[in-house]
């Protein structure tokens, strides 16, 4: 299977459904299945073994997803995307094409319209702190003090050994490699602006 791709199969004579869609920016699939296969099938992938008797699965917990999806520079409904934030805002005006652009046709179209035209006031932007993890809700300063923006997801990169996250940043404090702060424990410490992903991804794509 190619990445973004999906297709039907049989697990004890149901349909079930697989794609490859890359969620936690890893190459890996995602599979649908009927509430009473959910068990079943859990235990299936659990206890498979390889020729060597190697478990072919194991489980991971929410927090090893959520550090995944953060060094992927993904978003998070209810985090990074939510009802009053527009694609432009999010940083995936990449996701909406052309002809969709200029003809709209979708619900919304009037806001993205407008910031497609004039800009918008804040942007989603990745971050590096240097210090411990700054979680969601904290707000980003100025080195003066000043309130330029509020972090939406923050966890630490097992990958990077840093602490990363994302945040909105009002237009130009989003730009790359400025320098901001955070406020923890009632200590400051810096916050620099990156480029995401911070963790190349790994999809497989057909040569």
């Amino acid at each position: 299977m190619d990445f973004m791709t999906s297709k039907e199969l049989k697990y004890k004579g149901q349909i079930i459904r697989v794609s490859r869609c890359g969620y936690t920016g890893e190459d890996g699939f995602e599979v649908s299945v009927p509430e009473n296969l959910a068990l079943p099938f859990a235990g299936a992938l659990e206890s498979g073994k390889d020729s060597s008797g190697k478990a072919l699965a194991k489980w991971i917990g929410l927090g090893a997803r959520d550090t995944l999806r953060l060094e992927a520079g993904l978003c998070l409904y209810g985090h990074e995307l939510n009802e009053d934030i527009s694609p432009i805002e999010a940083v995936l005006g990449w996701t909406i094409s052309k002809r969709r652009k200029e003809q709209g046709g979708f619900l919304g179209f009037d806001t993205v319209k407008k910031h497609l035209e004039q800009g918008v006031k804040s942007k989603r932007s990745g971050f590096y702190v240097e210090g411990p993890p700054a979680r969601d809700g904290t707000e980003i300063t100025t080195k003066d003090g000043k309130v330029v923006g509020k972090i939406t997801s923050g966890a630490p990169s097992p990958s990077l050994k840093k602490s990363i996250g994302q945040a909105y940043l009002t237009v130009p404090h989003n730009k790359l490699e400025t320098e901001l702060q955070v406020t923890l424990r009632g200590k400051a410490y810096p916050l620099i602006v990156k480029k995401m992903p911070f963790v190349p991804n790994r999809y497989y794509k057909k040569p």
